[in-house]
């Protein structure tokens, strides 16, 4: 064999050597910068997303509502999920140690461990875009969702004829507007005009007419 070859081929070996002395270090750099990532993703979400949401959800309709509270659970939960498993791959598993091992154990370690902290950062790959798309929808949902209406106010009217319960539509110096329900042709709901002092003695919130 040439000498060139030979020393090509021993300085390849080498190479091959050193990279495989060095698959640990790179699958926990690859960890650190995915955790990095995720920490910055996360703020993002935060600040962008989150902060410009509606503020109150209770306006919103009860399915609405429901469903914006499960999204936003389930981003967080799986954020979580995502530190977790990345923080892992980067710092290991506390407590883990090698006692009296020899060098074909610390190299099954060695390999068993990138492996594991591969399987971790794709975990938590996934685990970080489920998070993301949860919060998103969440946010998505109260900027669409409608606003439930409010329950209409009802009051009762207390006249000489006797008490009148309906739905109040206005009310002045003057006297006080009522829509009565069913109570016109048809079973239609009529507005009734009853005026302070001979037509509407006194008026009182009503919880159902």
């Amino acid at each position: 064999m040439p000498p060139g070859n030979r020393a090509a081929r021993l300085r390849a070996q080498a190479r091959v050597q050193d990279m495989l002395q060095s698959q640990l270090e790179v699958a926990r750099a690859q960890a650190e910068g995915w955790r990095n990532f995720l920490a910055t993703a996360t703020a993002l979400l935060a600040a962008v997303l989150v902060l410009k949401g509606r503020e109150n959800v209770a306006d919103l309709p009860a399915d609405f509502r429901y469903a914006v509270v499960a999204c936003t659970a389930c981003g967080l939960l799986a954020l979580l999920a995502s530190a977790f498993a990345v923080a892992s791959a980067a710092h290991g598993t506390p407590g883990q140690a090698l006692v009296y091992a020899d060098g074909a154990a610390l190299l099954r370690w060695e390999s068993a461990e990138v492996r594991r902290i591969g399987r971790l950062v794709a975990r938590a790959r996934l685990l970080a875009v489920a998070g993301v798309l949860a919060t998103a929808a969440a946010v998505l949902l109260t900027w669409t969702a409608p606003t439930s209406d409010a329950a209409p106010a009802l009051v009762t009217v207390h006249t000489p004829d006797g008490a009148v319960c309906g739905e109040l539509v206005g009310t002045d110096r003057t006297g006080v507007t009522v829509r009565v329900q069913g109570r016109g042709p048809d079973g239609k709901d009529t507005l009734r005009r009853l005026e302070w002092g001979a037509g509407a003695l006194s008026a009182s919130p009503a919880e159902s007419c």
